[in-house]
């Protein structure tokens, strides 16, 4: 494997490394120390090869993995950007966040195949950096997390656009509480689109390497030659069992309502009750005002094309830095040793100001802009490799998917449909049939199935 870098004094190209072989492109994240967490430079240099590539036609397709086997990225630097912004440099500390969205942007939109290989932590920027490519490869070792209203801002990178898209309130989830998600996990959720043991990664990149042709169909077999079968039996997702749970808790649009239905939750008895101890005892070490943020953004983002996403990002990026509790969180918990339990400023739910929070944060004109590689402002991501959704599997069943005709479908009609439909991808049969297992009923005196949730 040829690794290439320009000159060793410049920290983007120190920091990011470079594959060239054959018809394949990669980027080597080189931070092991940091756990590749992004810095300013990073983010530079990866947006500058990206850019290179798209132009050459030598360039089929596009790798992004890690030097690491403990992270693919951690996360962006936050504790240099909230350094920047308390010593005066403000505009130095928004321009790491309109560079780091302008490359989100730019892998969403990118012309050629982008295969992101997630072996390792997965947190905040490297979601950013991996969830809007088209192809996205968990390992045994990836795990996944936006833990940012733990450090008193919001899930950016683009969050707003993805966490709601998610199935259910699953987004929502997951932006309040920071919850991790591990291996297989990612593709249930519809995060990862593969499952590829670690081990099999180095044969991957060569496989893909080798692709002489710039087809995302041809891409996606290709990774599936490495894919690892689930094991027989039920679905290998830790969501699984509290997935109508996590809808029924966060589907209300108060911080306040969805606390007081894991309450509730939380005095049944049995895992469901466990769960929402977990998960009231999660938010409860989260930045109130940061909750509250996070909440009305991702309702916001359902509404929102992927352009006014990092838009909206951005303008609250600037108002979060303005903040306390953004440089409170990440002085606790990531400059003091050993790290503290912030103080929140407000402390409580309660004395949150909804109203002036959303006139601080989502009213009026923003003061920077993200300048955008293209123009691409789709609604929905333009490429469809993850397992099917819950929405997909819901149209169908009910009909209003056009391939589903005019009559009622018996449950094998409706699995042999999603499997013909995907090339007997890996992974989906298990997971429409637990969807099928939670959110159907077979009709009195029929096989039909009948959508009931």
């Amino acid at each position: 494997m040829l690794l290439l870098s320009t000159a060793a004094d410049l920290e983007g190209d120190r920091r990011v490394l470079t594959v060239s072989k054959l018809a394949g492109r990669t980027l080597v994240l080189n931070r092991p120390e940091a756990l590749n967490a992004l810095t300013h430079p990073m983010v530079v240099a990866m947006r500058k090869h990206l850019l290179e590539w798209r132009r050459s036609a030598l360039c089929n397709v596009v790798i992004l993995r890690s030097n690491s086997a403990r992270a693919f990225c951690a996360g962006g630097d936050v504790v240099k950007v909230s350094g920047e912004w308390e010593s005066g440099n403000k505009a130095g500390a928004m321009r790491f966040f309109q560079d780091e969205y302008q490359l989100n942007h730019l892998i969403a939109s990118y012309e050629k195949p982008i295969v992101a290989l997630l072996d390792g932590y997965t947190m905040g920027g490297g979601a950013g950096l991996s969830v809007h490519a088209p192809f996205r490869v968990a390992t045994e070792s990836t795990v996944f997390a936006m833990p940012e209203t733990k450090i008193g801002f919001f899930p950016d990178v683009g969050a707003t656009f993805f966490l709601p898209r998610l199935d259910g309130q699953t987004g929502t989830y997951l932006g309040l509480t920071g919850h991790r998600l591990k291996g297989r996990d990612l593709v249930y959720a519809g995060i990862a689109t593969h499952y590829v043991p670690a081990e099999r990664l180095p044969m991957l990149e060569k496989r893909l390497q080798e692709i002489d042709v710039v087809d995302y169909d041809v891409v996606n077999q290709a990774i599936e030659e490495f894919v690892a079968q689930p094991e027989p039996g039920a679905i290998d997702y830790s969501l699984a069992g509290v997935r109508d749970a996590i809808d029924r808790c966060f589907h209300f649009n108060k911080v306040e309502s969805i606390v007081e239905a894991l309450r509730q939750e939380a005095e049944l008895a049995g895992a469901t009750g466990a769960w929402a101890q977990q998960t009231l005892a999660q938010l409860e070490a989260m930045s109130p005002s940061s909750l509250k943020l996070t909440l009305e953004q991702l309702r916001n983002g359902r509404r929102l094309n992927i352009q006014q996403a990092f838009a909206l990002e951005l303008r609250l990026a600037e108002r979060r830095l303005a903040s306390h509790d953004m440089h409170e969180g990440i002085a606790a918990l990531l400059v003091r040793k050993p790290a503290a339990q912030p103080q929140w400023q407000p402390a409580t739910l309660d004395a949150v100001d909804m109203r002036a929070l959303h006139a601080e944060y989502f009213e009026g004109q923003p003061n920077y802009h993200v300048e955008f590689a293209n123009d691409h402002a789709f609604s929905h991501y333009p490429h469809a490799f993850a397992l099917p959704s819950e929405a997909d599997v819901g149209a169908f069943v009910r009909g209003e998917n056009p391939q589903a005709g005019d009559f009622g479908l018996t449950r094998p009609e409706i699995l042999a449909f999603f499997d013909r439909q995907s090339g007997s991808k890996v992974g989906v049969s298990q997971k429409v049939a637990w969807i099928l297992d939670c959110k159907t009923r077979e009709m009195p005196d029929s096989f039909v199935l009948e959508w009931i949730r």
